[in-house]
């Protein structure tokens, strides 16, 4: 009969067991494994059955949770404003009444009178610039060194003044227009409103500003402005601006 040791050194490795007994073993390893299951399960339900941990002496009840606040109703849109059947429209010359209407020209004269006041008022620093600079071209020879120099400063004050003067002329002139074309809105509106209403039209376009190309001629509220402008009552007076004192004439120049 082989023995272990024979069997290793062959080559072929076997695990050689001692004989035991089956019967009281086995029966042991079962009654073991059968009281931890037992015992898994009472502390299973053990834990489920546990009552929550009591809160301490004096300390409030946690406050309960609010329910969110419901969304607002959604506002109801305004019903649509139905479209208007049997639409109308015309136009005007906003030029035209401004040039021919009463009011226009008044308007326009209170302008005219301004520029033409700058423009005297121009002319006679110019005027007085071209005789400073003849008397210095002239007398270049003449005149002394210190008379020439007092001539040179003033012809130089006297540009510097025409340039003044060109740029707050234009300035005026602007504020003026702007301060004008107001009023004549404020008189416009109110009889462009009433002459639509009475021609019954629902839209009225400024030809002059809106790129109207061609339009049924019968549609030009123009003629009818004008008219309206002129019935509603007289126009405001014409008032210039009132003429600055003039500067005076410098003193010649030394020889």
């Amino acid at each position: 009969m082989n023995s272990p040791l024979d069997a290793f050194t062959s080559g072929r490795v076997l695990r050689i067991l001692p004989a035991v007994e089956k019967g009281p073993t086995l029966m042991r390893v079962l009654a073991a494994a059968l009281a931890v299951s037992m015992l898994l399960a009472a502390s299973e339900i053990h834990a489920q059955q546990a009552p929550a941990p009591a809160r301490p002496a004096g300390q409030a009840p946690a406050p309960r949770t609010a329910p969110p606040a419901p969304a607002p109703a959604a506002t109801p849109a305004p019903p649509p404003v139905p479209f208007q059947d049997g639409l109308k429209y015309a136009y005007v010359r906003i030029d035209r009444i401004a040039a021919e209407s009463g009011a226009g020209r008044v308007l326009n004269e209170r302008v005219k009178a301004l520029n033409d006041q700058k423009v005297r008022e121009l002319n006679d620093k110019n005027k007085a610039l071209q005789s400073a600079q003849q008397k210095l071209e002239s007398g270049g020879s003449v005149l002394s060194d210190t008379a020439r120099a007092q001539l040179q400063a003033e012809v130089e004050r006297q540009q510097r003044d025409i340039q003044r003067f060109t740029e707050d002329a234009q300035q005026d002139l602007q504020a003026l227009q702007q301060q004008l074309q107001e009023e004549f809105t404020r008189q416009l509106n109110p009889v462009l409103d009433r002459v639509a209403k009475q021609k019954q039209v629902h839209m009225v376009f400024n030809a002059t500003e809106s790129g109207l190309v061609w339009a049924d001629p019968t549609m030009d509220l123009t003629t009818d402005i004008i008219k309206a402008l002129d019935a509603s009552g007289p126009a405001p007076a014409a008032t210039a601006k009132p003429a600055a004192p003039a500067a005076p004439a410098p003193a010649p120049a030394a020889k």
